[in-house]
């Protein structure tokens, strides 16, 4: 009985899951938060104007976080 209850589970959680169609967007934040990207930017250039190597740091962890 255990095992009939966890494969209608499993099968629920499929169905749901072919179900929804989450996609990544580079627009995502244009509504909820449109000042993001300017933001960012210009604290971005900020810090590698006041130290010219964060630069090459800042794209390996941004790389690291958003690309693995």
């Amino acid at each position: 009985m255990a095992s009939f209850r966890t494969a209608v589970a499993l099968a629920s959680l499929l169905v749901l899951f072919s179900l929804s169609s989450a996609q990544l967007s580079s627009e995502f934040y244009s509504h909820s938060c449109p000042n993001l990207f300017p933001t960012i930017k210009s604290v971005v250039e900020s810090a590698i104007q006041a130290e010219a190597r964060i630069g090459a740091s800042l794209l390996r962890l941004f790389f690291h976080d958003c690309f693995v």
